[in-house]
């Protein structure tokens, strides 16, 4: 922790960021309105990171103190969790090893330095994945109870994680909760609970977005940076809606901020303002699935960019000079597509061998479900993340980074301590033959 906030504390850490300062809509702003009034939970900003900001008084340094205080916080629960849930001390140790490595890296930990929900993001998410994990190795009411705590919490802190959050997790824990006839019954009543709520989280969610149309923005930066540059794009939206006129084109290459367009009132832009605030966002979310090919192929030409994570651009307080950028040999996660799909390859076959191992003995198949769940509900954050804003990608990748990072490491791990417990102790099949 000293040494991430190094020379920042004489300076007291001030908020420099326009996310942060607008006067009306940014994080200090909307925290300075508290929980006690109902304007605050249907403000420009999801109510997470500005109820952490109100907590602290709105204070930049002692906020600063208690973000990077939780970040380190959840770095050991996860190092913890790997001593728990993994059966090798060798591989639980490199694995703890490895988490402390991703830490490290300027691009993840400059964060807590800044007034931004990327810090509060990347903790949370850190925090979750250890609650989930150790929940997976052990399921009880209680670890269902702190999952579901932090995974809300994570929920609320950034509008891009609701809807992955509810079409990934929420059907499989409902899955779970239904045919896990193993676990006790308050664990699977926990589980059901834990996924209603993340269902009324997120319609919450919808909301408050649509109430302070804090997602026009994005949607102005998507239709004139991504949509309108692109002929198949263009199409597809004139198809589904987008009334494409000569104001319209107008907008070609520009984002939402150029020229203050998403706060403007000109009538000629009057049809496209009434479609970008009702059909246009739905055809949006329709478009990521339908020409998820043609996405795909412009992801991966972002692809180098995201993975290098370089956000130096918003390191004010020096993060970057005292800190690692990366780890050598890319072994604190992807840098480089070659590095994605070396990594990404080796979590695949990790996963399968461990569910034959777990097939085999009988057990131990939570963590394997929960290694996927969770690496699936990265996968579809970073692409739905990245289809619902072309402006910033490296920053609003990061936490998608991160976490992607972590549960790599999590499931090769898991995977080699499978295939380490099975040498050591016989399967079930192997243990009746033996006793016929």
């Amino acid at each position: 922790m000293v040494r991430l906030l190094g020379a920042g504390w004489s300076a007291h850490f001030p908020a420099v960021w326009p996310d942060a300062v607008f006067p009306h809509q940014g994080y200090l702003a909307v925290a300075g309105k508290g929980p006690f009034r109902p304007s605050f939970y249907f403000a420009f900003r999801p109510i997470g990171y500005p109820l952490f900001l109100w907590l602290f008084r709105r204070d930049a340094l002692v906020t600063v103190v208690a973000q990077t205080a939780l970040y380190c916080a959840a770095v050991a629960a996860l190092c913890s969790t790997a001593f728990v849930v993994l059966r090798s001390r060798v591989v639980a140790a490199a694995t703890a090893v490895a988490f402390v490595g991703i830490a490290l890296q300027a691009k993840y930990a400059m964060w807590n330095t800044q007034i931004l929900s990327e810090s509060l993001a990347i903790s949370l998410g850190f925090a979750s994945i250890a609650a989930w994990w150790r929940f997976a190795g052990t399921p009880t009411r209680s670890g269902a109870r702190w999952g579901w705590t932090v995974l809300i919490a994570w929920l609320l802190v950034r509008d891009a994680h609701v809807l992955p959050a509810t079409v990934v997790v929420v059907p499989v824990v409902l899955t779970v909760a239904w045919l896990g006839r193993s676990f006790d019954p308050g664990v699977r009543r926990t589980l059901a609970i834990g996924a209603v709520i993340v269902v009324v989280a997120a319609g919450y969610s919808y909301l408050s977005t649509s109430a302070s149309h804090r997602a026009d923005l994005s949607f102005h930066d998507v239709v004139g940076i991504r949509v309108l540059p692109d002929p198949q794009l263009t199409n597809w939206f004139t198809a589904h809606g987008m009334p494409l006129d000569r104001a319209l084109r107008t907008r070609t290459g520009k984002g939402g901020l150029v020229d203050d367009f998403y706060v403007s009132k000109d009538p000629a832009f009057a049809r496209y303002r009434h479609w970008a605030r009702g059909a246009g966002p739905r055809a949006l979310v329709v478009s990521l699935v339908v020409l998820a090919p043609h996405y795909a192929g412009l992801l991966n030409t972002d692809l180098p960019a995201i993975l290098d994570g370089d956000v130096r651009t918003y390191d004010t307080q020096g993060a970057y000079d005292r800190l690692p950028r990366h780890i050598p040999w890319q072994l604190g996660g992807p840098t480089s597509r070659a590095g994605f799909t070396a990594w990404l390859t080796g979590a695949v076959m990790g996963l399968i061998s461990s569910f034959v191992v777990a097939m085999r003995r009988k057990r131990g198949l939570g963590p394997v479900v929960f290694g996927a769940v969770a690496l699936t509900l990265t996968l579809v954050e970073g692409y739905t993340t990245w289809g619902g804003d072309p402006v910033e990608l490296e920053r609003h990748m990061i936490g998608v980074l991160s976490r992607l990072s972590v549960l790599l490491v999590i499931v090769i791990a898991s995977s080699v301590d499978a295939v380490i417990l099975a040498t050591r102790v016989p399967d079930a099949h192997a243990t009746v033959d033996a006793g016929a």
